[in-house]
């Protein structure tokens, strides 16, 4: 048999090419794409030699900035798997195979989910008829906690394996969503939106801690746009994963092509900013963004994208809390 490709292998193929394709977001997330698909494939591969093939058809998905395409330079962790149900020692399988996909990530550049969102936890490793149990749950349980897992279970998508589980899911989760009437309870748990502007046209840059000085672009610019478009899909059952795919596929009866558009860009520049302009030495540090780097029209398009983030998100609530209101009177 050829021998394996290694981690380390992936790892210095990533660290060699990763500065070549950071030029844009869109170029980046598919690097991204292709080191995750070379290391599930070497996580299989090991797993074949020690345990035999899958014992049945399975999906293998990412969500968060992943499933959104959305990653910047660094990027943890978040995925899980969907299998065809069988027996214990199938569970046993894809457990053992999601926790050398999250120790094979690990090695290749992605640190552990902090909230242990990824395939080696069980709660993240099912089959697809216990999925659509764990999904009715959530919806039907809508407290925060279930909530936001079932967020980001819908910004999942499928890198290797049947990408129609997750289409299945996505479809009966949406489903029960409309028939309980939870879009505003949706809402409520993404309500709290982080302002970047002040009311006299300042950045509200951080004011302690190793960021003092710098914009918290995440929280303050993505975050509305990310929110808000997940809301919209939502409400027209929208499968892609993307924001800007997500703004796409919206129809012009409920957001104008013009709107979109200028939305779309808005998301482009600030995602491209935050790859220009942050320092990018760990993690953490790609959240952030170093105003004082901007020209004045950098500056004046950074305010632009910011507020158009809060505009949209604006926007959504208001059509929520409208239908809300009319689907109780």
């Amino acid at each position: 048999m050829a021998s394996l490709v290694t981690y380390a292998q992936i790892r210095k193929s990533r660290d060699r090419e990763i500065r070549h394709v950071s030029s844009s977001s869109a170029s980046l997330n598919l690097f991204h794409d292709q080191i995750i698909r070379q290391t599930v494939a070497a996580a299989l591969d090991r797993i074949k030699e020690e345990s035999g093939p899958p014992p049945s058809p399975f999906s293998f998905f990412v969500m968060g900035s992943a499933g959104r395409r959305e990653q910047g330079i660094w990027s943890d962790q978040d995925h899980g798997i969907i299998y065809e149900g069988g027996p214990a020692q199938t569970k046993h399988y894809f457990l053992k195979l999601g926790n050398e996909i999250s120790e094979g990530l690990l090695q290749t550049g992605y640190k552990k989910c902090e909230g242990n969102v990824m395939a080696s936890n069980p709660m993240w490793c099912r089959s697809l008829e216990e999925w659509e149990k764990q999904l009715k749950e959530w919806v039907l349980d809508a407290s925060w906690e279930s909530i936001r897992y079932l967020l980001t279970f819908l910004d999942g998508r499928t890198l290797h394996g049947e990408s129609s589980f997750i289409t299945r899911l996505k479809l009966r989760a949406y489903e029960t969503i409309h028939q309980g009437k939870l879009l505003v309870r949706i809402l409520q748990n993404t309500m709290h939106v982080r302002k970047g502007v002040g009311v006299l046209g300042q950045f509200l840059v951080e004011t302690h801690g190793p960021y003092t000085g710098m914009l918290n672009i995440k929280d303050t610019a993505l975050f509305p746009y990310v929110n808000g478009a997940r809301l919209l899909a939502i409400h027209e059952k929208i499968l892609e994963t993307s924001t800007i795919q997500r703004l796409e596929e919206l129809p012009d009866s409920l957001l104008p092509r013009r709107e979109r558009d200028k939305l779309r860009d808005s998301f482009i520049n600030l995602q491209n900013y935050r790859l220009l302009f942050s320092n990018h030495s760990d993690y953490e540090s790609g959240h952030y963004l170093a105003v004082d780097r901007l020209t004045k029209q950098q500056r004046k398009v950074l305010k632009e994208g910011l507020k158009d983030g809060i505009h949209l998100y604006e926007y959504v609530r208001k059509l929520v809390e409208k239908e809300d209101r009319d689907g109780r009177e």
